[in-house]
């Protein structure tokens, strides 16, 4: 399939309550240019929580390549829409796997910015119309074993102080408004409500024991929280996964860790930080625990957690920029 510029037909999945109605925007922005240009595609508004999944599934047990031409899930929303197609498309078996495209139009834009996409969405657009070929990026996977869960993830999944984080700001009207203050303001909140726990790394035959953890974020790029810069050597294009995990803190230390964070990076370098970079984790948290994945709470309960990346083909050419 390298070197082989092939033609793509659409199918679009449309969650308009994204980043609160941005994603109505978008489309409305797209729809037209899309027409115009005479891309074949069709349409579908997801109408409420797993709804993206279903679409995608219906899509993936119908989806036919036909020579030199592909079928192209593109999704308009934000990280958590993108987390459900990603899913949908995974729950079916294939043989060749139907390419994922994304135009940004939640609040947060995470995966977005870990990609380098455009933030205008006729320049996104673009960098999806332009495209010639499928291109492979690690997606996260999760099995965790006490649920028997299995789930994949394009961003990040956290235990206990950034889903706490999560958490909160999904339920207050900053939701549309993330960034580096709002999501200070919501930090500050989940700091008076998160305690420590006792977590198990466990890399190799390596095994490292925090008694009072209280952040652990594994991740697949680099941003979390709408822009929050937490691992910034974390790539879309490699195998490793990395984690970052905090002991109960003091408010100072929280403060000067934000400092640091904002400064580009240099909390890493902390002594408060434990940072792993592997294409396998195994996490154990044995008290119940808040998480999150890609945006979302995916409960309260206690955790045997194994982490691992896989490639999946993107249809997504960030070589267009966005000016």
């Amino acid at each position: 399939m390298r070197g082989v510029n092939l033609i793509a037909e659409y199918d679009i999945i449309i969650n308009e309550l994204a980043g609160n109605g941005r994603g109505k925007t978008v489309w409305e922005t797209v729809k037209p240019i899309l027409e115009q240009r005479q891309i074949n595609f069709d349409y579908h508004v997801s109408k409420y929580a797993g709804h993206t999944t279903r679409l995608a599934a219906q899509f993936a047990k119908v989806a036919r390549f036909k020579p030199d031409v592909t079928p192209v899930l593109l999704v308009i929303g934000g990280d958590g829409t993108l987390n459900e197609a990603l899913n949908g498309l995974m729950s079916v078996p294939r043989k060749q796997q139907v390419p994922l495209a994304y135009i940004p139009g939640g609040s947060g834009n995470d995966f977005a910015r870990g990609l380098d996409m455009a933030t205008k969405p006729e320049i996104a657009l673009a960098q999806i119309l332009n495209n010639m070929r499928p291109r492979m990026l690690n997606i996260g996977y999760y099995h965790e074993t006490l649920k028997n869960d299995h789930r994949y993830f394009v961003n990040n999944v956290g235990l206990g102080f950034d889903a706490q984080i999560v958490d909160d700001t999904n339920r207050s009207k900053q939701k549309g408004r993330l960034g580096h203050w709002a999501y200070l303001s919501n930090a500050l909140k989940a700091y008076t409500q998160q305690e420590g726990f006792s977590l198990t790394v466990h890399v190799g035959r390596q095994r490292d024991y925090y008694k009072h953890a209280f952040l652990c974020t594994t991740s697949n790029q680099p941003y979390f929280g709408g822009g929050v810069k937490i691992l910034p050597q974390a790539n879309l294009y490699d195998d490793q996964l990395e984690l970052i995990v905090l002991e109960t803190p003091h408010w100072w230390t929280v403060a000067w860790l934000f400092c640091l964070l904002l400064a580009g990076g240099r909390h890493l370098n902390s002594r408060f930080i434990h940072h792993y970079r592997q294409a396998n984790l195994h996490l154990l948290v044995n008290s119940v625990e808040i998480g999150q994945m890609d945006g979302q709470v995916i409960g309260n309960r206690n955790y045997d957690l194994y982490l691992s990346t896989q490639p999946y083909p993107f249809w997504i050419d960030t070589s267009i920029h966005d000016h």
